[in-house]
């Protein structure tokens, strides 16, 4: 809202409707200022009761209407809440300062009737709460003296129009200054009055067609009448309505002068005269505070809008009032008005001053005459003026201060009109508020904090207590002013209140508008915020943290604060809010490195988690709790890899805060089934069970390097893998977990990985002859030297190995197994020799002394693949080694040669070495048609009829 209507500077444009209802009403009508006192109005057809309009200070405005229940008996006319346009420079300043109001009105079978009036000396303006043309901070609320006193002169012309004639009746014109001069009079202690001074029947060359400005400016001109204290021109013309459906048109001026023009006398004429020349004699509206909040009060911003911007002003919103909304019947205007319009005796409204501590008062009914009968207040604090009457059905306010509308009425000045302050502010239907005065029980606040408590009303009084804002006293006001007074805390909203029976253990506290403050015996005295509050409540109030033990305290890392409680402390930053931090989860903050480890709680502990675990959330991670590993935080890379594990069923809960210095740069923590490690290169990963031991086992860091990634599973025969810098770790229920790395892994790779050899059993051992290392696998063993490289040896090249004599028979492997040889053979190269194999033969090894014997033989297409190892212990110191079709056999003498069939049976025959033959010297020899074996004591000669055994 505008800072103008903040202030009530809306006296360009004020609504009122002054009669009751009709079955079909009109539309609101609203008042435009031009340079010239002229008063214009727009309509649409068939309206009903509008919703509470509000005033705002744009340059044109409409009324807000909603469809309500049929209008009461005393509805007003329609356009009673309308909203009208703020005053242009022209209205304030120059050669016309006129101000315009319209006052609509309901006529019989109308159109659109309403009554315009233009102040053409503007009353003041002020701020809510205050005196017109006076700071919020001054005391006095009176514009008129108590001196102003006379007859108002009425000259009352009766005007027959050019183009329309009809029966004026003088009686009802006369009758209509007459009321509003009882009214007056009344008001005014009998120094005010109108009477009708002279009485004239004229014909005017206005005509009914005419604008009512034109109209009355026509007829003013041709009675040459001319403003003077104390005088007022009262104009009736022979029409039903003005122009536009108007049903009247004024002009103030000075506060004691002023013209009207009306039409045709009807129901209505007397309370529209009787509002008119209460605007001739100064007043402004009687408004009500409208918050959509329900606020009973509110502040006033510096730049003049509200503090609370659900709030507006509702014009003509009080119909305890006859400035107010336009009824059937003439209420008493408000204290405000009395005062401010110098109206009464002087001693109807009792001042008391600036409040600064308890005081009770007793008001009585003010339609009465009563004197000190009101009350009138400063608020010590926003320096805000209230009035506080009693509306009982008394006199003018016999009809109206019934049912909620009698009791305590609790009204401020705005400006030269009033500002009724409601028990409930929310917008209400229709035109009238049933609920507008306060009640027996009921307490009102101001915005500053001083408050109004109705003690009790009968029916000729009412007594009331007011506590001033500043009513803290004791070490609760001490209290208060540490923690920043007004600025922090606001003002207070209770008296101290403690526990039924309290006894001197019990806690006391007084709430005020921005926290509370809590007294507890042995502890002391302070305040909590609304900032700590929510914090407070969170960590389960008194039983969860205890009372508070100092104040908030600003100053810590990051800009955050905190106040110490009992049982913990409560720490506020304005990126994490206000939550308490205690017990487990602060020693384990304080592990964490406080604000700059994982910096501020963003809220309470939580629990329920697996396992029956805790945990409470800090802007960079998490507090995690359980009986059995304590509490300590998780952040960063360790949360995502504790996620990655698989939370606490994977490996529990933290045991420890993340230590560093490991081989490498590395960091790890401990949790309760394994560690989370993290190096800058590789990111933070989990090792558990399995993978723990097959690590140590592997050397750790210094053996295969920091876990780059978590396990995963899903491999060949079910089993599992986790990767790490230098190597990985792989798992199997039936070999269990161990690292494979380098060489290995890549001689694992050449075996065809898990279905050629399985998965490792062990890791890598050393020690073997020649400086060999070996790793076993569930098919098989990789064997290493640095000479010959990492190979697997399996199945039955590895028995074939064995029967070799392992490492010293025939060195290390030098390959992997290949295939495709002749007849479908493979075999596995060694540093000395390779093992053969076929599915016939096995596999066995051929040595280097044999090998050749084996080449000389014409390989497996000769003499097929060997059928075992080398076999010694033969005559004469030989050895053999047997081949599918012939063996080769070995001496120191002879060297390794191969014989086949048909010569092997002939040496036999002979009586093998013993026989006299000896070894075989050589291969067999073809020449002229025989082939000839050579052997120590002869020969065997092959030829077409057999073997010929030749001796020496």
């Amino acid at each position: 809202m505008n800072s103008l209507r903040m202030k009530a500077a809306f006296f360009a444009a004020l609504v009122l409707a002054l009669a009751s209802v009709p079955t079909t009403g009109t539309a609101p009508a609203h008042a435009e200022l031009t340079p010239a006192p002229v008063a214009t109005a727009t309509a649409t057809p068939t309206p009903s009761a509008p919703a509470a309009a509000t005033q705002t200070a744009t340059a044109t405005q409409t009324a807000t209407q909603t469809p309500t229940a049929a209008p009461t008996a005393e509805a007003p006319a329609p356009g009673a809440d309308a909203v009208q346009p703020a005053p242009t420079p022209s209205a304030t300043a120059g050669t016309s300062p006129s101000l315009t109001t319209v006052e609509s009105l309901p006529p019989e079978n109308s159109g659109e009737p309403f009554v315009a009036h233009t102040f053409e000396n503007p009353p003041p303006a002020g701020v809510k709460g205050a005196p017109a043309t006076a700071s919020a901070g001054m005391l006095s609320t009176e514009s008129y003296s108590l001196a102003r006193q006379g007859d108002i002169k009425v000259r009352l012309v009766l005007v027959q129009l050019a183009d329309k004639k009809a029966t004026i009746s003088q009686t009802a014109a006369k009758a209509s200054i007459t009321t509003s001069s009882n009214y007056w009079k009344t008001m005014s202690n009998g120094r005010l009055s109108m009477s009708v001074a002279t009485v004239e029947s004229r014909t005017s060359k206005a005509t009914s067609t005419q604008r009512y400005p034109d109209m009355m400016n026509t007829i003013a001109t041709e009675l040459k009448w001319t403003p003077n204290p104390y005088t007022a021109l009262v104009v009736f013309v022979s029409t039903p309505t003005l122009s536009d459906g108007a049903y009247g048109a004024g002009w103030s001026y000075s506060g004691t002068s002023g013209r009207v023009i009306m039409p045709l006398p009807a129901t209505l004429t007397n309370s529209v005269l009787t509002h008119e020349f209460g605007h001739v004699l100064g007043l402004m509206h009687a408004n009500s505070l409208q918050c959509g909040s329900g606020a009973q009060d509110v502040a006033t911003k510096s730049d003049g809008t509200f503090a609370d911007s659900t709030c507006s002003i509702r014009e003509y919103g009080d119909s305890l009032d006859l400035m107010g909304v336009s009824q059937t019947t003439q209420p008493a205007i408000s204290s405000t008005l009395w005062t401010y319009g110098g109206f009464g005796r002087g001693d109807e409204v009792l001042d008391a001053g600036i409040l600064k501590d308890v005081k009770k008062f007793t008001l009585k009914a003010w339609a009465g005459t009563d004197a000190r009968r009101a009350v009138k207040f400063t608020d010590p604090v926003s320096g805000e003026v209230y009035f506080l009457e009693l509306r009982l059905p008394v006199s003018y306010d016999t009809a109206k201060a019934v049912n909620l509308n009698s009791g305590v009425k609790i009204v401020q000045q705005l400006g030269a009109g009033s500002l009724i302050l409601l028990p409930d502010s929310r917008p209400f239907s229709g035109y009238y508020n049933p609920s507008q005065t306060w009640q027996a029980g009921q307490t009102f606040s101001t915005h500053a904090g001083t408050r109004v408590k109705i003690d009790s009303i009968s029916a000729t009084a009412a007594a009331i207590t007011i506590t001033a804002a500043n009513a803290v006293t004791g070490v609760f006001r001490d209290a208060w002013l540490q923690a920043g007074g007004e600025t922090s805390l606001g003002y207070s909203t209770s008296d101290v209140t403690c526990p039924y029976g309290a006894a001197a253990t019990t806690t006391c506290h007084q709430t005020f508008q921005r926290g509370v403050v809590y007294s507890t015996p042995g502890v002391g005295t302070y305040a909590v915020s609304n900032t700590y509050m929510s914090g407070w409540k969170d960590a389960g109030w008194q039983q969860g943290i205890g009372y508070p033990t100092g104040t908030a305290s600003c100053g810590l890392y990051g800009g955050g604060c905190y106040q110490p409680f009992q049982k913990g402390n409560i720490y506020y930053s304005t990126a994490s809010g206000a939550h308490a931090v205690v017990g487990v989860y602060w020693n384990a903050w304080r592990d964490s490195g406080w604000q700059p480890g994982i910096g501020y709680p963003t809220g309470a502990p939580s629990c329920g988690l697996y396992g029956g675990g805790c945990f409470q959330p800090f802007e960079k991670g998490n507090i995690y709790y359980s009986t059995a590993s304590g509490a300590h935080a998780v952040i960063g890379a360790y949360w995502n890899a504790w996620r990655e594990a698989g939370w606490q069923p994977g490996i529990g809960y933290p045991t420890g805060e993340p230590v560093c210095g490991l081989a490498g740069s590395g960091c790890s923590q401990s949790f309760q089934k394994g560690n989370v490690y993290y190096t800058p290169t590789t990111g933070a990963h989990a090792v558990s069970s399995v993978y723990a031991t097959a690590w140590t086992a592997a050397g750790l860091q210094p053996g295969i390097g920091y876990p780059t990634g978590a396990p995963a599973c899903g491999l060949y025969g079910g089993g599992c893998y986790q990767p790490f810098q230098k190597g990985n770790i792989y798992y199997s229920t039936a070999s269990g977990a161990h690292a494979v790395t380098g060489a290995y892994w890549n001689a694992w790779r050449e075996a065809g990985w898990q279905p050629g050899i399985g998965y490792p059993t062990g890791e890598p051992a050393c020690g073997l002859a020649g400086g060999g290392c070996s790793q076993p696998f569930q098919k098989g063993n990789v064997y290493y030297t640095p000479t010959t490289g990492a190979h697997a040896v399996s199945g039955v090249y590895a028995t074939a190995w064995t029967a070799a004599g392992l490492q010293p028979g025939i060195g290390y492997p030098i390959g992997a197994p290949s295939c495709g040889l002749y007849g479908g053979g493979c075999y596995q190269p060694f540093e000395k020799s390779n093992i053969y194999y076929s599915a016939a033969s096995g596999a066995h090894a051929v040595t280097s002394r044999y090998f050749n014997s084996w080449r000389a033989a014409g390989w497996q297409k000769g003499v097929g693949y060997p059928t075992g190892p080398e076999k010694c212990g033969l005559w004469g110191g030989g050895c053999y080694q047997p081949f599918q079709t012939g063996n080769s056999y070995y001496t120191a003498a002879t060297g390794a040669n191969m014989i086949g069939q048909p010569y092997r049976e002939a040496w036999r025959l002979a009586g093998w070495q013993s026989g006299g033959l000896g070894y075989p010297l050589g291969a067999a020899v073809a020449y002229n048609g025989y082939r000839t074996v050579p052997f120590q004591g002869g020969s065997m000669i092959y030829s077409s009829t057999g073997v010929k055994v030749v001796r020496k």
